[in-house]
C-alpha cells in the first residue's frame, strides 16, 4: 500500500488521541477504586460490627436469642460467639462458630491467627495499618461479654474478597474503554485516510496513467471540497480519450469473438504475405495445407496457395478456388484490401471454408445413383427383354414360357428387394422400426442360415464352415430382421473371398456366448480381399462403397451401397453393436454383439 505524509501525520495523531484516552481512563479508575470503593466499604463494615457490639453489650441476652439472625444480618459481616474467654478451635464449645470458608480466609489474613486467642477488646483494619495494605481489606473485631454471670468472647469479621470480582470486571471495562477509544482512533484515521490520502494518491496515479496515454480511469467525486472539484477537472480532461478508446475496444472485442466462433476460417497477410491474424478455424486449415504441402507439393493436381496468393497481388483482384486434400475438402477465397485513398493494396484476407462433410455426400449420392442405376437396369432390360420375347412368340414351347416368366419373376424380386432395403432404412433412421422378437436357438438358426449359401459358395468355389458350442445358446432376436443382417454380411464375405487367388476360401461362422460379459458374439470372418485401412471408419455410411474394391473388380460389384448400414441399424436396435476387423489381402471380420438380457 502506498504511504505518504499525509497518512504518517495521521497516524501519528491518532496513536496519540489514543495514548492520552488510556492514561486518562487509568489514572480515572485507580482513584475511584481506591477513594470510592475501598474506604465506603471499610466505613460500612466496622459502623455494623461496631452497632452489633453495642447491642451485645447492651442486652447479652438479646445477643444470645438472636445470635444467628444477627448473623445472616449482613452478606458480608460473620459473626461467632464462644461461651468462654478462652479462645478454642473446638466447634462444639462455641454457640455461633465461623463456617469453614471463613476460618480458611482469616487463616490467610495478616494479624488476625495473632490475635484470636485474646480475651482482651481487639479492633483490627487493614487499611489503616500499613504493613497490611497489600493484602485484601478486612476488618476484625474481638469483643468480650458477659452472658448470666458467664464470660463469653463475641467475635465479628469482614472482609472485601468480593471486591476481586469487582476488580476483574472494572479491569474488563477498563479493557473494553481501550479498544472502544482504539476503535474510534482506527475509524478516525480510516475516515482521514479515504476522505485525504487515498483521493491525493488517486490522483497522482491518474496524472501519472494520463502520462502513459491511459486515460480509461476515472476519479470518484463526493462532496463539493477542493479535493472533489480538482477530481471533476481531471475526470473531464480525460473523458473524451477514455470514450474514444472505450469505442474501439468493443469493435475489437466483438470481431475477436466473431472470427473466434464463426466456421469459415480467415487468414490475413499483409503485402509480404506474412501471416498477422488467423481465427482457429483458420489455422487448422493451415496446419492441413502444410501437411498436405509437405507430401503432395510434387503432384500435378496440387494447388499452392503461395502462387494464388501472388496472383492476387499482381492482379489486385479476388480469387476463388479449390483444395481437395487427402481427407479434407476446402474452398477457399482470397479479396485484396486496398487503401480507400490511394487505392494501394494493403493486405490479403483469405477465407476458407471446409465442405469435406458436403462433398463428401456428394460424391457418395453421385455413386449411389450410378449405382442404383446400375443395379435396376441390369433387372429392367431382362424383364423388358423376356416380356417382349413373350409377347412375339419367340418361346415356342410352353416350358420356355415358364422359364422366361420365372427369369422375370426372379429379377422383379431382385428389384424388390432393392426398394424394400432402402425403404427400410429410411424407416429405421427415422425411428420407426418394430421389432417381432422370439426366442431362438441360435444353433439351429446360423446352421440353417449357412446352409441357403451353399449353392451360392459352390460356384463361387467358396467353403463354409460353422463353429458354434455344444451347449444350446437361446437368445431374443427379430428372426426376419437378423436374416437381413447375415444375408448382407455372408453374401459380401463370400463374393470377396471369390476374387482372390487364394487357394483356401473360407468363409466362416461363429457363435460365442461370453458369460462375464453377457453377450451372444457372432462374427462373420472370410479370407477375401479386405477392405482398405482408409475405407474401414465409412463402411456403415449409406450408399458408401470401397472404391479400391469396386474399380479393381468392377465386374464382380453388385449392391447400392446401403446393405452394411441397414446392419448396422438393425443390431443397435437389438441393443447391440457391430464392429469389423479387416487387413488388405488377408480378409475381414464383422463381429456383431448382442447383449443376453433383453427386455421384451
Amino acid at each position: 500500500m502506498k504511504l505518504n505524509v499525509v497518512a504518517i501525520k495521521i497516524w501519528l495523531i491518532t496513536f496519540g488521541i489514543t495514548l492520552l484516552s488510556f492514561v486518562i481512563t487509568t489514572i480515572f479508575y485507580g482513584v475511584f477504586y481506591s477513594q470510592q470503593i475501598k474506604d465506603n466499604y471499610m466505613n460500612e463494615y466496622e459502623q455494623v460490627i461496631i452497632n452489633v457490639e453495642r447491642l451485645a453489650l447492651a442486652d447479652p441476652h438479646f445477643l444470645l436469642e438472636n445470635i444467628e439472625a444477627i448473623n445472616d444480618f449482613h452478606m458480608h459481616i460473620d459473626f461467632a460467639l464462644l461461651l468462654d474467654d478462652t479462645y478454642t478451635p473446638n466447634d462444639e464449645e462455641w454457640l455461633l462458630p465461623f463456617a469453614e470458608e471463613k476460618k480458611e480466609s482469616m487463616e490467610n489474613k495478616p494479624g488476625i491467627m495473632d490475635n484470636i486467642d485474646s480475651s482482651e477488646p481487639v479492633q483490627i483494619r487493614s487499611d489503616l495499618v500499613e504493613e497490611y495494605k497489600t493484602n485484601i481489606p478486612h476488618v476484625f473485631h474481638i469483643q468480650p461479654t458477659e452472658i448470666d454471670g458467664e464470660d463469653a468472647l463475641f467475635y465479628s469479621y469482614g472482609d472485601l474478597s468480593f471486591l476481586v470480582d469487582i476488580e476483574r470486571r472494572m479491569t474488563f471495562l477498563l479493557t473494553g474503554l481501550i479498544i472502544a477509544h482504539m476503535l474510534a482512533a482506527l475509524y478516525y484515521y480510516m475516515y482521514l485516510k479515504r476522505n485525504v490520502s487515498e483521493p491525493i494518491n488517486a490522483m497522482t496515479n491518474i496524472a501519472f496513467d494520463f502520462a502513459r496515454d491511459d486515460f480509461s480511469h476515472q476519479l470518484p467525486i463526493s462532496g463539493r471540497d477542493d479535493l472533489s472539484e480538482l477530481a471533476m477537472a481531471m475526470n473531464k480532461m480525460g473523458h473524451s480519450l477514455e470514450t474514444n478508446r472505450t469505442v474501439v475496444k468493443q469493435e475489437k472485442e466483438l470481431l475477436s469473438h466473431i472470427l473466434e466462433n464463426i466456421e469459415t476460417g480467415i487468414l490475413y497477410y499483409d503485402i509480404d504475405k506474412t501471416l498477422l491474424l488467423s481465427n482457429p478455424v483458420g489455422d487448422l486449415f493451415v496446419t492441413q495445407y502444410q501437411v498436405e504441402e509437405s507430401n503432395f507439393s510434387g503432384h500435378d493436381k496440387f494447388v499452392s496457395v503461395d502462387e494464388k496468393l501472388n496472383e492476387v497481388i499482381d492482379t489486385k483482384s479476388s480469387v476463388e478456388f479449390t483444395i481437395e486434400m487427402e481427407e479434407t475438402f476446402y474452398v477457399v477465397t482470397i479479396l485484396p484490401l486496398m487503401e480507400s485513398d490511394s487505392n494501394d493494396l494493403r493486405g490479403l484476407v483469405v477465407s476458407t471454408k471446409d465442405l469435406t462433410k458436403e462433398h463428401r455426400l456428394d460424391r457418395m449420392r453421385v455413386d449411389f445413383i450410378n449405382n442404383i442405376s446400375h443395379e435396376l437396369r441390369t433387372p429392367l432390360v431382362m424383364v423388358q427383354g423376356y416380356s417382349e420375347a413373350i409377347l412375339d412368340d419367340v418361346a415356342e414351347s410352353v416350358e420356355e414360357k415358364k422359364e422366361m416368366a420365372q427369369i422375370i419373376r426372379d429379377e422383379s424380386q431382385r428389384m424388390n428387394r432393392m426398394v424394400n432395403e432402402m425403404l427400410d432404412l429410411s424407416r429405421m433412421e427415422a425411428g420407426y422400426i418394430e421389432l417381432q422378437k422370439s426366442e431362438v436357438n441360435l444353433n439351429s438358426y446360423l446352421r440353417n442360415l449357412l446352409f441357403r449359401f451353399d449353392n451360392m459358395a459352390s460356384d463361387a468355389e467358396v467353403s463354409l464352415q460353422m463353429e458354434a458350442p455344444k451347449e444350446t445358446v437361446h437368445q431374443m432376436i427379430d428372426k426376419d430382421k437378423m436374416d437381413q443382417v447375415f444375408v448382407n454380411i455372408i453374401n459380401n464375405a463370400i463374393r470377396h473371398t471369390s476374387m482372390t487367388d487364394k487357394k483356401e476360401k473360407i468363409v466362416t461362422l461363429q457363435l460365442l456366448k461370453e458369460e462375464k460379459l453377457e453377450e451372444v458374439v457372432m462374427i462373420v470372418k472370410d479370407t477375401g480381399t479386405g477392405i482398405p485401412e482408409d475405407d474401414l471408419p465409412y463402411i456403415f455410411d449409406r450408399f458408401f462403397k470401397a472404391d479400391k474394391s469396386r474399380n479393381n473388380y468392377a465386374p464382380n460389384t453388385k449392391g447400392t451401397g446401403i446393405g452394411l448400414s441397414l446392419v448396422k441399424n438393425i443390431v443397435e436396435a437389438h441393443g447391440g453393436y457391430i464392429e469389423v476387423e479387416s487387413a488388405m489381402n488377408e480378409g475381414s471380420s464383422f463381429i456383431i454383439h448382442i447383449p443376453m438380457n433383453q427386455e421384451d
